[in-house]
């Protein structure tokens, strides 16, 4: 099988899983809330759902673009979910500390599936550079070479996502009044990231 394309690919989900985004500030702050546990739950739902599409890649839907009226869609209502995670987070960090888990509201997997559903750029990345990177690898090395380019790439982009659990993680272990402030710039970086995009969909920014 061909290489090339597969660690190039690799190389990408690095460099993809590297990117602040609202997935990446969405793992840190819900680590930084429910511990390490929790923090996965949101990495597994966010990686199954982004590997199913590059999946649908390497299967060959990499001709589809999505439309502007789409994107403009997924932006408005994208930004207004990172905005109510943002709300609910704020809400979570005034009630007393628990114990590990997840604890009332959308599943930490749930959060992690619709984020990624409802952001934007992932399909901006699936049309331009995840399509370029996976078309390459069919026309090198056929299906199966398409296939594992998008499985590299997935890992790639799972061990980034594992370094932001990971330093959420780290946070939740801090005092009470130094996790609660955390928290809350994490919402605030959370809630405006969503009103930008959000304001983006609506042709104001």
């Amino acid at each position: 099988m061909e290489l090339q394309a597969p660690l190039a690919a690799f190389g990408l989900g690095i460099a993809l899983g590297t990117s602040p985004g609202p997935v990446q500030v969405l793992l840190v702050s819900e680590a930084a809330r429910g511990g390490i546990g929790r923090g996965l739950r949101v990495m597994v739902g966010a990686n199954a759902t982004f590997g199913l599409m590059l999946l649908g890649l390497a299967a060959g839907l990499s001709s589809l673009q999505p439309g502007e009226r789409f994107l403009r869609a997924i932006q408005v209502v994208g930004g207004a979910f990172l905005v109510f995670l943002a709300v609910d987070a704020f809400r979570e960090n005034r009630r007393p500390r628990r114990a590990e888990g997840d604890g009332p509201g959308l599943h930490p997997a749930v959060r992690g599936v619709v984020t990624v559903l409802l952001n934007p750029g992932v399909y901006v990345f699936l049309a331009t550079s995840g399509a370029a990177v996976i078309g390459s690898a069919a026309e090198a090395g056929g299906r199966a070479t398409a296939f594992a380019a998008a499985v590299a790439l997935l890992v790639g982009v799972s061990i980034m996502d594992s370094a932001m659990v990971l330093l959420g993680a780290g946070a939740h272990r801090v005092g009470e009044r130094a996790l609660r402030a955390l928290g809350d710039v994490l919402a605030l970086g959370l809630g405006a990231l969503g009103v930008w995009i959000a304001l983006q969909g609506l042709g104001l920014a």
